[in-house]
């Protein structure tokens, strides 16, 4: 993929970054049905850890079909980045939780592999008003695809690469728990809601 700079700020942070985060076969919540949150629809405003990262623009977006598109645009001094992505929202128990995938960049659609690519992130809305993305941690869901906790599989010549492989019933279960809630700890943004 080629999108997760922004040092970690958001959606392309996914996609910029060296190594892909983990990722799963099917979206998480498809046996449950998806539904768009209200609470996440409209613009939305964060900046990653490093000092020299930009502001960066997120817009939640509801489409007929009961997805989300997600776009980033950050400006960047010497070309904008924009980035579009379908997000599938379920809540699971106490767990909020969108499958991302990308769809195109700057205007490029994303190439087959990077389309097919579905990234679980759990987001949570703290009473401050501010929205936390997290991703799965990579150890923690490695050691738990490891252990027999989740069916998936660890990518040869790497110790904390995982792919999860559960099938949707399983999957859902799975990350309706605290257990599963607790593999998102690997915080990717904080953003606030822009009026």
């Amino acid at each position: 993929m080629t999108t997760i700079r922004f040092a970690c700020l958001g959606l392309a942070a996914l996609l910029l970054a060296a190594c892909l985060p983990v990722t799963s076969d099917h979206p998480v919540g498809s046996t449950a049905g998806f539904k768009p949150d209200p609470a996440l629809i409209g613009m939305w405003k964060g900046r990653g850890d490093n000092k020299q990262d930009k502001d960066g623009y997120f817009a939640f977006l509801r489409n007929e079909d009961g997805s989300i598109t997600a776009m980033l645009v950050t400006f960047e001094s010497d070309a904008d980045q924009w980035n579009v992505y379908e997000a599938d929202v379920v809540t699971l128990g106490a767990n909020h939780i969108m499958s991302v995938r990308e769809r195109s960049e700057n205007g490029t659609p994303a190439n087959e592999e990077d389309a097919r690519q579905i990234i679980p992130i759990r987001y949570d809305i703290g009473k401050d008003g501010k929205l936390t993305l997290s991703l799965l941690d990579d150890k923690a869901t490695t050691a738990a695809i490891k252990a027999g906790r989740i069916k998936g599989t660890v990518h040869e010549g790497s110790e904390d690469d995982g792919h999860i492989t559960a099938d949707p019933k399983e999957l859902d279960a799975f990350f309706a728990t605290r257990e599963g809630a607790a593999l998102f700890s690997a915080k990717l943004v904080v953003l606030t809601k822009v009026k």
